[in-house]
């Protein structure tokens, strides 16, 4: 079968170029519309037809995700998955692993292979990457990751609002010196729970946030931020905020290796909700994340838009987070072995030095 890829390679174009040729675009320049469509005729390139015609629909939804490791992107490909059965659609899935160049490759095999949509979870590539699905009509919905330039429907969960809530109710139980251990500082999600954090200390000036050098989503991650910061500063904290609950996990070991008790010495709080949270001693405090409604709703935009054209205006949509009480937070009536004086509303980075 001749794909969209021949014809690019044959003319010496773009995909986008292509697809901006068979979908009657003015934005290509006369000659190259001629030599296109020259070589469209001469292999016998079958356009695929533009979104909204039910009748010609595959019926297929191709997923990338960065890998199924834990429970995060499982979880919401599991809403993918029950909603698209439900309307009788099936789901081509593909791992990138987090890695930009596979993203592009994904994708760009994503444009040749016969699907009607695509979603997206968390990208590393650039938003560019996209472009060509939106010439060509094939909708996309990005799920767990900020679009700001490409014109695309996404679902996301508020994460200033939910880093936000876990952080007052540190401050609710008397905690005013936080370390904070963070996510990739390239992953949308990290970055918008740090907005959360200095929404928080805006208007409490009386609390201090570190945050840790170390930066990631895995449970090692936690552990040795905890270890690391330990060996600098002593016990400069009262409570622990972790980026996700695997981090908090991980925190959790190397502060009761440190000797301290949890929560008497240290509360902790996590960010998600995992399966592992009710099991973890002290049973672990969290931020929920609806990771199978997010799923659920962006299958939901994609075959809207897929078997419809009424949807101009394209949709972000923000799920709500709620934090989960359990015992790993108490309320703070001690002094820090370190305090290092009054605090005074700042976030602090750690400095680099071992």
């Amino acid at each position: 079968m001749v794909t969209i890829r021949d014809v690019a390679d044959k003319a010496g174009v773009s995909i986008a170029t292509v697809s901006r040729v068979t979908s009657g675009s003015n934005q290509v320049q006369e000659e190259t519309r001629k030599k296109v469509l020259r070589v469209i005729k001469e292999l016998g390139y079958k356009p695929r037809p533009a979104s909204g015609s039910d009748k010609h629909l595959f019926r297929t939804i191709g997923v990338m995700v960065p890998d199924l490791r834990g429970y995060h992107y499982s979880d919401i490909i599991t809403g993918v998955e029950q909603f698209c059965f439900n309307k009788g659609f099936d789901v081509m899935l593909s791992l990138a692993r987090g890695f930009p160049e596979k993203e592009e490759e994904v994708l760009e095999e994503y444009f040749d292979r016969k699907v009607d949509g695509i979603l997206v979870c968390t990208l590393h590539c650039s938003e560019k990457y996209m472009e060509p699905f939106v010439k060509s009509g094939i909708p996309v919905v990005a799920i767990d990751y900020r679009i700001d330039e490409v014109k695309v429907d996404s679902v996301n969960i508020d994460n200033v609002s939910g880093a936000h809530s876990a952080t007052r109710y540190l401050y609710e139980n008397g905690h005013r010196r936080i370390l904070y251990i963070r996510g990739p500082e390239n992953v949308y999600s990290s970055i918008d729970r740090e907005r959360g954090l200095k929404k928080f200390l805006k208007a409490h000036r009386d609390s201090d946030i570190v945050l840790s050098k170390i930066q990631g989503f895995d449970p090692e991650h936690g552990y040795f931020s905890i270890r690391k910061h330990l060996k600098e500063k002593g016990v400069s904290f009262s409570s622990v905020f972790c980026v996700n609950d695997y981090v908090a996990m991980g925190a959790m070991k190397a502060l009761m290796e440190a000797g301290l008790e949890l929560p008497a010495d240290v509360s902790v709080i996590g960010f998600d909700d995992s399966p592992f949270a009710p099991y973890t001693y002290p049973p672990l405090t969290t931020i929920a994340q609806p990771r199978k409604e997010m799923g659920k709703v962006a299958a939901q935009l994609l075959i809207e838009r897929l078997s419809s054209s009424k949807y101009v205006v394209f949709r972000n949509i923000v799920l709500p987070t709620r934090l989960v009480v359990r015992k790993s937070v108490i309320p703070f009536s001690g002094i820090c072995a370190n305090g290092g004086g009054t605090p005074s509303g700042r976030i602090i980075h750690k400095s680099s030095r071992s």
